[in-house]
């Protein structure tokens, strides 16, 4: 007997409509607001110069992990732009922007290579170059890259919202960049460029971020994409924000 096998029909069409731009963008604000709730103490003692050197030292070693990962990854954003068919360099905006901050990241444009950076913030504080490559972070910090790298992989939206909007404009709000500096020159006799160029290259990024984001979330799809994104990058760096405000309850965290 022969069997007649039948597909099912899939074609739904579409039931769901896009907010406004505008409103989606606020409504991305109100989830920050929502999530991102804790502050950043161990900043605040850098800046202060009251955080020990062992803890500034385990700090370093976190950024060098944050950096080697995040930079290996900038060339998916690069590859994934919507507009990297432009018929000049000129005439792109996503393709053009990534490519850039990729060369920034890497030491074409001008700044030295942001990895080299945090390598040489941690010859300054004596950490060794084996110690720093062995280095296991803290569960939250790999959580987060962990989480990012994978949506920077999965769609260039959703890559853009969670490294772009909900990364890089993020700690530009802070003004993180500028208390490391400032405290580290002024307590610890460091001066990191690191520090001194992401004081104000991130404020850049994260202006772009926005308006690009802004360019791409135009349907429903996409905006549920991105706000998911958005939602679980925040709540693993709220996370391990958490985490490091932790440190300071140790013995020995503050001097």
């Amino acid at each position: 007997m022969t069997e007649t096998r039948e597909f099912k029909d899939i074609r739904k069409g579409t039931t769901a409509e896009a907010l406004p731009v505008d409103e989606f963008m606020n409504e991305l604000e109100k989830i920050q607001a929502e999530i991102c709730t804790e502050r950043n103490r161990v900043w605040e003692h850098v800046a202060d110069g009251t955080l020990s050197l062992p803890y500034l030292r385990r700090l370093c070693k976190e950024y060098y992990y944050l950096g080697v990962w995040y930079t290996s990854e900038f060339g998916s954003l690069v590859a994934n732009a919507p507009d990297f068919d432009a018929l000049d360099m000129e005439s792109s905006e996503h393709f053009h922007h990534w490519l850039q901050n990729l060369s920034d990241e890497t030491g074409f444009t001008g700044d030295r290579n942001h990895v080299d950076m945090k390598v040489e913030w941690a010859r300054m504080l004596g950490i060794p170059d084996e110690e720093l490559v062995s280095f296991v972070p803290m569960p939250e910090t790999i959580g987060l890259v962990l989480g990012s790298l994978y949506y920077m992989r999965r769609s260039y939206e959703e890559g853009l919202a969670a490294f772009g909007w909900a990364g890089e404009r993020f700690a530009a709000s802070t003004g993180y960049a500028k208390l490391m500096y400032e405290g580290m020159r002024d307590h610890y006799g460091l001066e990191v460029e690191n520090f001194r160029v992401h004081a104000y290259a991130e404020e850049d990024h994260g202006d772009a971020a926005d308006y690009l984001l802004r360019k791409v979330v135009t349907s429903a799809h996409v905006q549920h994409r991105v706000r998911t994104a958005v939602v679980q990058c925040f709540t693993l760096r709220n996370a391990r924000t958490r985490a490091l405000n932790r440190w300071l309850d140790e013995p020995g965290a503050l001097r």
